[in-house]
């Protein structure tokens, strides 16, 4: 955000009395009760007597209306669903873990529960304590949770792109609190609603035996817990595909050519005033001395200027007609988006030239008319014909004809996700503008060096002339897939805690299940059971739920890899590479994780474990 000034649209500027020109968007309210669709239908009535008044310039033309919310908002909702259910995903991995946790715990409190019942306390009782537990510890994870979003808002704010809508509104307020208190109430009883009812209907015959702790306890008899595993594997499994699909994509996209050169090429803003400079020819011959100036400078290879600058958000469009062949009829005429560039431009941008020439000092305002255009242009309107030569009359706030003598490259004008369209290119002094970027191509790694001495350039032509958005390349680069980088990082940082948690509850689970089981694996091993064969026992359960979570996990994939679509670039929502490597990685962390406790077993001393309790 800057400084903002508001003013008055001048009616008697070229523009605005051109009727063919289309640059501004309207805001209007809706009267009460009047609904989007039937202010449409207005609106479409109005552009169809407008068609036909005026079947020159209206014909094809309308008006769309879009609520001011979907306008701000964007198409950023898709990717703020995705990370809101990479949130809930990574909730309810931990929140089965600490549901196993406290089914663990519970287990081990069999006898103390069993006491509490055999002297009186009621099943509600004994559930209203353990329910308290694990509300108790719900909400102190909230509270932990609240103080480091509080630290880490600003370092969030920081790190989001400036295009997402209504970043600086991001901040911990009422709702925030209430929803956390929301949050941290229901987890904590759901989650802790199954240890409750389990422990809650002890075994009084086997908990108060004195070796009743002790006892074999298989999966069979923890098909629960069990389950808790499988759910926190597929869980884990969509988040990786899904954090995985995304970095494939914006591999794919940063592996997309933009069609120039952005290494040492730094960029300037300079904006004249109508006021002072009125005549076309003034403009003109103000970016003359310029571009003359900044190529003279130390360690700058070449100059040019352009309007709309590349990946900068902004463009023009024009249609035009071909001479030689029949006018199109009104409202489908062709189209094209336009730049107007000074000479030296494309060597400054390395655009390259494939046929023809490049514009350059000889193309002046009393000179014919002529424009270079890309090779989608060429191959759209000219498929297999000769183009250089041919004339084209397009429209630059007034009409002229103008001759193609050069075919260029084509360029990724808008972002590196979008299609290229095709382009002239005229020159500044024959389409003369009151603004232009500058393009500087240094010599040197360090583009940004050249700031000081391209404004100093400009105010040697005027003083009093400032220079805005300086940047290199690089950074119009980085900035035009900013939005996608932050959310393949955010989603890829989601998709590692919950690999990490699944994990550790992996880990637990195993583990918890060799402690209850040492005095099995004793008897076991005295009845002639080798460490391998008990490794192989551990790890193969462990792994058995690791496998069932996987497949549930892939099929869950499948279908909410879809809802996504819209975000990736270069790669399907089904991708198979994606998909089989993210489960071999997650299987390698289920299996590490199953060998430390499968280790633990194979090193149980038969004589200590047969006196286990």
């Amino acid at each position: 955000e800057g400084p903002e000034y508001w003013q008055p649209i001048d009616p008697r500027s070229e523009n605005n009395q051109e009727r063919g020109s289309s640059y501004l968007s309207v805001v209007a309210r809706l009267k009460p009760g009047v609904e989007l669709a039937q202010a449409q239908a207005e609106l479409d009535a109005v552009a169809a007597r407008l068609a036909e008044e005026y079947p020159d310039k209206n014909a094809g033309r309308g008006a769309s209306l879009v609520p001011a919310y979907e306008a701000i908002v964007g198409d950023i909702r898709p990717a703020l669903l995705t990370l809101l259910a990479a949130v809930g995903f990574v909730l309810l991995i931990a929140c089965a873990n600490v549901a196993n946790l406290m089914l663990a715990r519970a287990a081990s409190r069999r006898k103390e529960i069993a006491v509490r019942t055999a002297l009186g306390a009621s099943r509600w009782r004994i559930m209203r304590q353990l329910l308290t537990e694990s509300l108790l510890l719900s909400l102190a994870g909230g509270a932990v949770g609240l103080l480091l979003a509080w630290w880490g808002v600003d370092v969030l704010s920081a790190a989001v792109p400036a295009d997402i809508p209504r970043v600086k509104e991001i901040a911990l307020d009422r709702n925030v609190l209430f929803f956390t208190l929301g949050v941290s109430v229901l987890t904590g009883l759901v989650f802790g609603i199954a240890p409750a009812l389990q422990a809650s209907r002890p075994d009084f015959s086997e908990a108060l035996k004195e070796g009743g702790r002790g006892s074999a306890e298989g999966f069979r008899s923890n098909r629960l817990r069990g389950l808790l595993v499988v759910t926190e594997v597929a869980l884990s499994l969509v988040l990786l595909v899904g954090a995985g699909l995304l970095i494939r994509s914006f591999r794919s996209l940063q592996a997309v050519s933009p069609g120039f050169d952005a290494r040492d090429a730094l960029t300037a803003g300079v904006a004249l005033s109508t006021t002072k400079y009125r005549e076309e020819a003034q403009q003109a011959a103000f970016f003359e001395r310029v571009m003359e100036r900044v190529a003279a400078l130390p360690g700058v290879e070449a100059a040019g200027g352009v309007e709309p600058l590349p990946m900068s958000g902004n463009g023009w469009q024009t249609s035009f007609d071909i001479e030689g062949r029949p006018a199109a009829p009104p409202g489908e005429r062709m189209t094209s988006h336009t730049r107007v560039i000074s000479p030296g431009y494309f060597r400054a941008m390395g655009i390259p030239l494939l046929r023809g020439r490049a514009l350059d000092e000889r193309d002046t305002a009393d000179a014919p008319k002529v424009i270079v255009v890309s090779e989608t242009f060429a191959k759209k309107f000219f498929p297999g014909e000769e183009i250089i030569g041919r004339r084209v009359k397009p429209t630059l706030a007034r009409d002229f004809t103008a001759e193609i003598v050069g075919v260029v490259g084509d360029v990724k004008h808008q972002d590196l996700e979008r299609e290229v369209t095709p382009e002239y290119y005229a020159s500044y002094k024959q389409a003369p503008q009151p603004f232009m970027t500058l393009v500087v191509r240094g010599r040197g790694d360090d583009a940004a060096a050249l700031t000081a001495a391209v404004r100093g350039a400009v105010l040697e032509v005027d003083a009093n002339q400032p220079v805005y958005g300086v940047k290199t390349m690089g950074q119009w680069m980085s900035e035009s897939a900013a939005r996608r980088r932050f959310n393949t990082v955010v989603l890829a940082v989601f998709a590692a805690v919950a690999l990490l948690l699944a994990g550790v509850g992996i880990f637990g689970v195993m583990n918890y299940s060799v402690a209850r089981r040492t005095h099995e694996i004793g008897v076991r091993m005295a009845l002639g059971a080798q460490g391998r064969d008990v490794f192989r026992l551990v790890v193969g359960q462990g792994m058995a739920l690791v496998a069932a979570g996987v497949v549930v996990g892939l099929f869950g994939a499948l279908v909410l890899t879809r809802f996504i679509s819209s975000l990736l670039f270069g790669v399907t929502a089904s991708d198979p590479v994606t998909f089989a490597g993210v489960a071999l990685v997650l299987a390698a962390v289920a299996l590490f994780a199953c060998y430390l406790p499968a280790r633990r077993a194979t090193k149980v001393d038969p004589m200590v474990a047969l006196r286990y309790e």
